[in-house]
């Protein structure tokens, strides 16, 4: 069986390939990221399997291992992001925060790090799960969107969109990554050429090699701005599911149908389920000593995003935390903080010391353990680490370095649970220091942060999926409407940019 290979990069328990009928259905999970992204996705397979779901998570080979710590099936059929993001060449473009460079430099990696053989690989490994797993729906993260829709267009499977990020072409949101004067009124359209862009560029990069795998002409696979804005828009043909909390963003904008339906933020485990080694299980000990030893540390952490390189996020936590006088844990992450990083500064011996007495580095830390244990919580603004420290009720820190991390930052301020900076690469260490002090020393800050931790702790967001999955099923799976609906679409002319402004999601405002 092609997709059963024995990889680090896969888990597959003994899952038996007929259809069991005692399963509420097959669904297959399709997402690329980093760990931050790993985890929701894997939590959201494990969630499903417990309602008697078979499930089937795919993305990339980095996934494997905690794949196989939640017992979740998982096949790699992308490269694993590490690779990518911890390049050097990454950490300098990640710095600019420009989407384009970003990108391409992103692009450039895979290509370095992927032989034609081995993308053509990955593509196979898809494709066949389509083919021999037959799943009755597809769940797929924006990444994987656009790959997903084409092979659903030779294999007529039913696909919604699962993304953890409020975004999506709409005329209330701003696009990421644009200017604060950008007026109101361009939005929508900006969001569109974004749309048409990730259409071009999907179709660009898998059309030629998935024509060949699937054996149909590629014009059959043509990926268009509409395509891409039937599941990920406010206007949605199909369920679009929603991986934020009400808590910290708010209720959808209003221009959003019933088709998006929010389900709450996708976290970590609580602490009484973080016994994991991808969660940093084998270090608890030795935080739980440190943190025994003296007051409430401060927690630095930035994930799968490195700025600039190492040495400079060392320095620059390790300075800020010094002035603080505070009592300190940074987690290394992919970025790799260390000591090594103090060679030759000015004030080496000085934070050496300071280290010595007062910092602890691990490698790797389990956030909804640590979190309510720390003073104050200074994180990048990804969606995983910032949902996480809101619902440690913790005061939290946000330098942001890309992505959705700026509009994270700002959401502390607006909000009042802590300080959110402009971002890592122009921040200073008096900044972060004076950031620190602020969380610490005013209690409105600290009140507001437990309040919002105790309500994000209420969302039962795994049960909600859970729900919206089980009714589009008997809605839409199940009676064949999902399909229906889609062949119509498909009969109907469309497909260029022009044409989004018109009837480009057919869309109605009841749910679904």
């Amino acid at each position: 069986k092609p997709y059963s290979a024995s990889t680090s990069s896969s888990f597959l328990p003994s899952i038996s390939q007929p259809i069991n009928p005692a399963m509420a259905g097959r669904i297959l999970i399709v997402f690329d990221g980093t760990r931050g992204d790993t985890q929701p996705y894997l939590l959201a397979g494990k969630a499903l399997m417990k309602a008697g779901f078979d499930v089937m998570v795919t993305g990339p080979g980095d996934a494997g291992r905690m794949a196989q710590d939640f017992e979740v099936p998982f096949v790699r059929t992308r490269l694993s992001a590490q690779k990518v993001f911890a390049d050097p060449e990454m950490a300098k473009e990640f710095a600019t925060d420009d989407l384009s460079k970003v990108l391409a430099s992103a692009e450039k990696k895979r290509d370095e790090f992927l032989t034609e053989g081995s993308k053509q690989k990955d593509l196979e490994a898809l494709c066949n799960l389509f083919q021999e797993w037959k799943p009755d729906l597809v769940l797929a993260g924006l990444v994987t969107l656009g790959l997903v829709i084409m092979i659903s267009k030779v294999h007529k499977v039913p696909v919604v969109s699962f993304t953890l990020q409020h975004g999506r072409v709409c005329k209330t949101l701003k696009p990421m990554y644009m200017p604060k004067w950008l007026p109101k009124f361009t939005w929508r359209r900006v969001w569109m050429v974004f749309a048409f862009l990730l259409a071009r560029s999907e179709f660009k990069m898998s059309g030629p090699a998935m024509s060949k795998i699937l054996g149909v002409p590629k014009a059959q696979l043509h990926l268009t701005a509409n395509d891409i804005m039937r599941y990920w828009a406010a206007q949605a043909t199909f369920l679009s599911i929603i991986g934020t909390s009400e808590v910290v963003h708010g209720h959808l904008p209003e221009d959003f149908n019933g088709n998006n339906v929010q389900i709450g933020a996708f976290m970590s485990p609580l602490e009484e389920e973080q016994s994991m080694s991808s969660f940093g299980s084998e270090e608890m000990q030795v935080m739980q000593k440190f943190i025994d030893a003296g007051s409430a540390p401060v927690y630095f952490g930035f994930g799968s995003i490195i700025c600039f390189t190492s040495k400079y996020m060392t320095l620059l936590c390790l300075r800020a935390l010094r002035l603080t006088g505070e009592r300190g844990i940074l987690c290394r992450g992919w970025s790799r903080m260390c000591l090594e990083d103090l060679q030759g500064e000015k004030d080496e011996e000085d934070l050496k010391a300071y280290c010595h007495e007062k910092v602890l580095f691990v490698d790797k830390a389990p956030h909804g353990w640590l979190f309510p244990k720390c003073q104050v919580v200074v994180h990048h603004g990804g969606a995983g680490t910032f949902h996480a420290s809101i619902r440690g009720g913790q005061p939290t820190v946000v330098a942001p370095i890309f992505c959705d991390q700026p509009q994270h930052s700002g959401l502390v301020n607006e909000k009042g649970f802590g300080v959110g900076l402009k971002s890592m690469q122009k921040a200073t260490p008096l900044e972060i220091a004076d950031a620190i002090r602020k969380c610490i020393n005013t209690p409105s800050i600290r009140a507001k942060a437990k309040e919002m931790g105790e309500q994000m702790m209420k969302e039962d967001t795994q049960a909600k999926l859970v729900e919206v999955i089980q009714d589009y099923m008997e809605s839409h799976i199940r009676t064949g409407k999902h399909m229906k609906m889609l062949e119509e679409l498909e009969q109907e002319k469309g497909g260029c940019l022009a044409g989004c402004c018109s009837r480009s999601s057919g869309a109605s405002s009841s749910n679904y």
